[in-house]
């Protein structure tokens, strides 16, 4: 094992350059919108942004994740993974069909019915077009964690699409075009993005190898952990949809500005993760529970001990941080305290998600995950009315909370041992 931690930590500080990269291109992308298209454009485009991505995780139907369990439990190919891949694809772009045409039919009802804003509905129908793109993007990314090849994922994930973007957003800007095409740009960036990862991937010649599984089988397995994926990530921005729908555009900005900014912590946590999460896999395959122990409790120290300083520096910095992105932000620095905290938290439990789910336990984190969630939306419609964006973070750092201590008492039990040492 020592081998192998010393290959996860070497990996996993490559992933976490990139993730800084990512980051910083990604929070110069998020200013240049609030600063140049305005606060409300802002709003709007982080807003559709999380429904688009909420979307897309739905309706890849939870495959990403099966791809790492099947290809690392059962020590597959790559040739055997790429034709799992393919079958998710057809799969995928088959069912994509269904939220194209809801968003379709139904852009102007979601966004003067259900937001109260009429600007949204052009963000709505951008989404009929992109929806299959940002589908397709999750399953080359997870099928790259998959086959180990992590270098392409970090480049395919953090930096082209970050160039494109703000190329996109300097051209439609300097073109005077109106603030929806924020979220074209986006849309552009991933489509590109595709189209290398899918020539990457694919040869021209016919593709011989026989899948080890039938498309049925991948379905049935990725299901739970669809269910359990689309209710985390739900889980995480419940609070930004929730304040989109009881407060007002600049709000729903600031309180964007302030998650994002209280999650730098996740930086380590995903970094780890994205690296361990096929060799979890591959262990839990051979019935090696000595080893998956030995890894997840090194590991979680490290992303413990890593996370601390991050946390006490966004702690104490919090209003220079928030400043970057405009006065108006420095008024979510008590919300990015609260969400700070909660992310040290989940580094101190452990990757309790992906445990569960590497590990045929994937039904149970979806339980776990759905009554949070219902937790979470009762939280903040209880706690935003009274204090606004805070109450929105505390309800978050609460159901947080709940969440990992679940896991790691289920983790005991099915597996033998805590996450956290």
């Amino acid at each position: 094992m020592n081998g192998d931690i010393k290959k996860i930590i070497s990996s996993s500080g490559i992933n976490f350059l990139f993730r800084i990269f990512g980051l910083g291109a990604t929070f110069f992308s998020m200013s240049l919108i609030g600063k140049v298209f305005g606060a409300e454009t802002f709003g709007n485009y982080s807003l559709v942004f999380t429904i688009s991505q909420a979307a897309a995780m739905l309706f890849a139907l939870g495959i990403p994740n099966a791809l790492i369990k099947i290809v690392g439990n059962n020590s597959l190919s790559f040739p055997q993974a790429k034709k799992i891949l393919k079958q998710g694809l057809k799969v995928t772009l088959l069912v994509s069909v269904i939220p194209m045409l809801i968003f379709f039919a139904g852009a102007e009802f979601i966004a003067t019915e259900i937001f109260d804003n009429k600007k949204l509905e052009n963000y709505f129908l951008i989404i009929t077009i992109s929806l299959p793109l940002f589908i397709f993007h999750e399953l080359f990314l997870y099928f790259f964690i998959a086959t180990k090849n992590f270098m392409r994922y970090s480049i395919l994930m953090f930096v082209l699409p970050n160039f494109l973007l703000l190329a996109f957003l300097y051209l439609f800007y300097s073109l005077g075009y109106a603030e929806h095409y924020t979220f074209i740009a986006f849309a552009l960036s991933i489509m590109l993005v595709v189209a290398t990862e899918a020539f990457l991937v694919f040869e021209i010649k016919p593709d011989r190898t026989t899948s080890i599984i039938s498309t049925k089988e991948l379905v049935k397995t990725a299901s739970p952990m669809m269910f359990s994926g689309i209710l985390l990530y739900l889980l995480n921005w419940t609070d930004l949809i929730i304040v989109g729908i009881m407060m007002d555009e600049k709000q729903v900005g600031i309180y964007n500005y302030a998650f994002r900014a209280g999650s730098l912590g996740f930086l380590v946590i995903i970094s780890v993760n994205t690296i361990i999460m096929p060799k979890m896999a591959e262990l839990y395959g051979k019935g090696d529970l000595s080893g998956l122990k030995k890894m997840v409790h090194s590991t979680t120290r490290m992303v413990a001990l890593l996370s601390l300083p991050i946390t006490a520096g966004l702690i104490l910095l919090a209003p220079f941080i928030l400043s970057f992105f405009g006065a108006e932000a420095v008024e979510g620095t008590s919300a990015m305290i609260i969400v700070a905290v909660g992310v040290f938290f989940s580094a101190a439990m452990g990757n309790v998600d992906q445990i569960l789910n590497m590990s045929n336990n994937a039904k149970i984190f979806g339980n776990i995950t759905l009554v949070c969630f219902f937790v979470n939306a009762l939280l903040n419609l209880t706690l935003i009315p009274a204090y606004g964006i805070n109450g929105s973070a505390i309800a978050s750092l609460l159901t947080n909370v709940l969440m990992n201590i679940v896991c790691v008492i289920y983790i005991k039990k099915k597996l033998g041992f805590y996450t956290l040492i």
